[in-house]
């Protein structure tokens, strides 16, 4: 009898064991799930904190480049037109002026035409209400007409697949490679081909000096680069860069296949 008794308090005693085991098990198992959705929420969190943050970045940037529009195609332009009506002034009080101050005109005429193509290509409204295509064109002929590179853009049928938005986003990508290569690279030539019959692909290349990627983008002078790959990122876009010193540099960028 006290066998018997012995024998069920050890199998109680190990019931319970094994409840508490499972129990502790469970619990482990439930808090660990319950940590992991919370460092998922966490995470998603972060990353439409970061999202924000780029966005407002984005309208900050936007804010003051149409400001800057505004400023150069009212206050400059001002200035240059008060300039012209003070020299066809003075070349009306003698012929002799009007020798003197002939080449005068010839400037202000190229500077009066870069004023309004500059303004332009910082103008967010006119980039969106005229499309992609024409405001890279917009922006080809302007830096063509620098004579500081020469910029060479192959011939395509675009159809975007783009939000005006995020047109606007390609098209700042566009403007910082190009003053990239200008400010950096020491390129004579830029190559450019945009493709958007089926999806979307744009290739920018020059014949400059190119950089070591891995050390350019471990210093302190990668601040054109990052903001080319985060505004690539924020229009769903694929950026591979491809450069070596003495290769030139090749963008390369098309859209994100869908998740």
């Amino acid at each position: 009898m006290e066998n018997n008794h012995l024998v069920l308090g050890v199998l109680f005693t190990t019931a319970l064991l094994l409840l508490l085991v499972a129990g502790l098990f469970v619990s482990i198992y439930i808090s660990g799930k319950n940590r992991l959705k919370q460092e998922i929420k966490m995470a998603q969190m972060a990353l439409s904190y970061e999202q924000e943050m780029r966005l407002a970045e984005t309208e900050m940037s936007e804010h003051m480049m149409e400001r800057f529009a505004l400023e150069l195609h009212d206050n400059i332009g001002h200035i240059l037109t008060c300039m012209r009506i003070t020299i066809e002034n003075k070349k009306i009080d003698s012929a002799e002026n009007a020798a003197l101050y002939q080449p005068i005109d010839g400037y202000l005429d190229e500077a009066s035409e870069q004023i309004k193509l500059l303004s332009r290509s910082f103008n967010t409204e006119y980039i969106k209400s005229s499309g992609l295509m024409e405001a890279i064109a917009l922006e080809v002929n302007r830096i063509n007409a620098l004579r500081r590179i020469s910029i060479e853009m192959a011939e395509c049928f675009f159809r975007s697949p783009f939000s005006k938005d995020t047109e606007l986003l390609v098209f700042r990508i566009f403007q910082e490679i190009l003053n990239n290569a200008i400010k950096h690279s020491g390129a004579k030539k830029v190559f450019v081909e945009i493709n958007g019959d089926n999806g979307f692909s744009m290739v920018v290349r020059d014949n400059g000096r190119g950089f070591d990627r891995e050390l350019v983008f471990n210093s302190n002078k990668a601040s054109g680069l990052r903001n080319i790959m985060k505004r690539a990122e924020m229009a769903g876009l694929n950026c591979m860069i491809e450069t070596a010193p003495g290769s030139g540099c090749s963008y390369l960028f098309t859209i994100k296949a869908a998740q």
